[in-house]
């Protein structure tokens, strides 16, 4: 029967693990020292080694040469655990098997000594999908097992653990592969399998995988599915992924401002079957290629699986600035994000594109601070009014603007009056007050600066208070309006 090669490659002892090394050794010692805990806690992503670990460890301490960090794999508990079938091994999914009555059967059977091997082992994967309830019956358990009993647990959410849980384990944090060691051991899988493999395809199966050694195991026997070798157009159809040269061009097309040829090459990847999340991703993901380039060099390890080679990454990250990819960047998430909420995702990409392709519209804060700071200067090296107005509004006259309505909305120091010192004999706040109060404010400081009227304020404060007096202008007499008179009624000749 045809296995797969997720299982059929998968490691059988500490030191086939990939990528995993600080794991394997500390278990690994363990065992040898014979310090193996009751309880192990392995948190980490999808298809980075947890079942994989706790299988090798479980032959490590039920191999009939054991426990030993060397299972042969030769004997009846070696091969059984290495198929998931051993009666004393048992793998238990949290998902299925996650309420209290399945944790007391646990309970019960965890008393009973092995079938035949040396420990009982309990396996529980996604463990964080236990009921709280179940949690809480299986501390007792958990905390003081029998001393035939190991516990390991994996969860690819740790935080959902209860803190009870977490302090009676051993956790080992499962990192996710590189893509340097994910091509490494492709490309010894595809030895032993006899498999041809075009330069550049395994990096980008490995680039794909996100760290899950599984996934790109899983992605490789599809590909091994289409023929005896392994093409980069196969491996771009299964993965729905653009080609590199679209992408190369779309970024080129970008640096020198052709909009045009850039939502053509958006076009052609859309319609090539690409979605326009993944298009986001992919094109995100080259632009951080570059910008990675433009600080450690087209070879970095770093930049392992690159959808381009070194000297397409040096020469096209030539053409920004490291500003400039982060702002591309940024646009792309945004547009990534606007397009899973909005069904016409394609327009939100192309707008991005758009504006990735007018970087030289942009000036950088410095500059834009600079040109405010010397408008004389900018004025020289602003375009012609027709020409402006065809580009649209300069980032640097929006500033400016903005900058000048600032300074006639809120005047300066300088400019701000003083408010004057309160005469003797009356506080700041009664003299905020009185001024608050009054009608004329110039007309209640020249007031209160008259002795004898301070005197009846006072008085007046000490007597009914602030709130009844307030400061009127009196109208002379003679500068008073005259009432308009009533007509006299006409007397009637007698």
């Amino acid at each position: 029967m045809y296995v797969v090669f997720a299982r059929k490659y998968r490691p059988q002892r500490f030191e086939d693990v990939v990528g995993q090394e600080h794991v394997a050794r500390t278990l690994r010692n363990a065992v040898l020292t014979g310090r193996v805990a009751h309880a192990y806690l392995f948190c980490g992503s999808r298809g980075v080694g947890k079942t994989t670990v706790a299988r090798i460890l479980a032959k490590a301490l039920n191999c009939k040469d054991g426990p030993t960090a060397d299972p042969c794999g030769e004997c009846e508990s070696c091969r059984r655990i290495a198929t998931g079938d051993d009666l004393d091994v048992m793998e238990i999914d949290g998902a299925s098997n996650r309420g209290i009555d399945e944790v007391r059967d646990l309970r019960q059977n965890a008393r009973l000594v092995p079938a035949r091997s040396r420990f009982k082992v309990y396996y529980i994967d996604e463990v964080h999908m236990l009921s709280d309830p179940a949690f809480n019956a299986l501390l007792k358990t958990l905390e003081e097992p029998p001393s035939h009993v190991k516990f390991i647990f994996s969860t690819t959410d740790p935080q959902k653990l209860p803190e009870t849980v977490k302090s009676r384990c051993q956790r080992f944090d499962f990192r996710r592969i590189s893509d340097a060691d994910i091509i490494g051991h492709l490309e010894t899988v595809c030895e032993k399998e006899g498999l041809q493999v075009e330069e550049g395809t395994l990096g980008v199966v490995a680039r794909a995988a996100r760290g899950s050694m599984r996934d790109a195991l899983s992605t490789l026997d599809q590909l091994a599915a289409f023929g005896e070798s392994v093409r980069m157009e196969d491996a771009l159809a299964v993965l729905g992924a653009v080609d590199r040269r679209v992408l190369a061009r779309m970024v080129d097309a970008l640096a020198h401002e052709e909009t045009a040829q850039a939502l053509a090459a958006v076009h052609e990847a859309i319609f090539g079957g690409t979605d326009v999340e993944d298009l986001a991703d992919q094109l995100s993901q080259y632009l951080r290629d570059l910008l990675v380039a433009s600080y450690c060099g087209g070879d970095d390890p770093m930049l392992a699986g690159a959808a381009a080679d070194a000297e397409t990454l040096k020469r096209q990250a030539a053409l920004f600035s490291p500003d400039q990819l982060t702002y591309m960047i940024q646009l792309l998430r945004e547009a990534k994000l606007r397009a899973r909420r909005d069904t016409t995702g394609r327009i939100a990409l192309e707008l991005a594109v758009i504006k990735m392709s007018r970087l030289s519209e942009l000036a950088s804060v410095q500059e834009a601070l600079s040109d405010l700071s010397n408008p004389g200067a900018a004025r020289q090296a602003a375009p012609s009014a027709p020409a402006a107005q065809a580009a649209g509004p300069s980032p640097v006259g929006v500033l400016r603007r903005m900058s000048d309505k600032l300074k006639k909305g809120s005047p300066g120091p300088a400019e701000r009056p003083e408010r004057p010192a309160p005469p003797e004999g009356v506080s700041e706040e009664k003299y905020r007050r009185i001024l608050a109060s009054a009608e004329d404010p110039g007309a209640a400081q020249e007031a209160l600066r008259e002795e004898p009227l301070m005197r009846a304020f006072i008085e007046a404060d000490k007597r009914l208070g602030l709130d009844p007096v307030r400061l009127q202008r009196q109208v002379p007499q003679d500068q008073a309006e005259p009432d308009e008179e009533e007509p006299a009624e006409e007397e009637e000749p007698e």
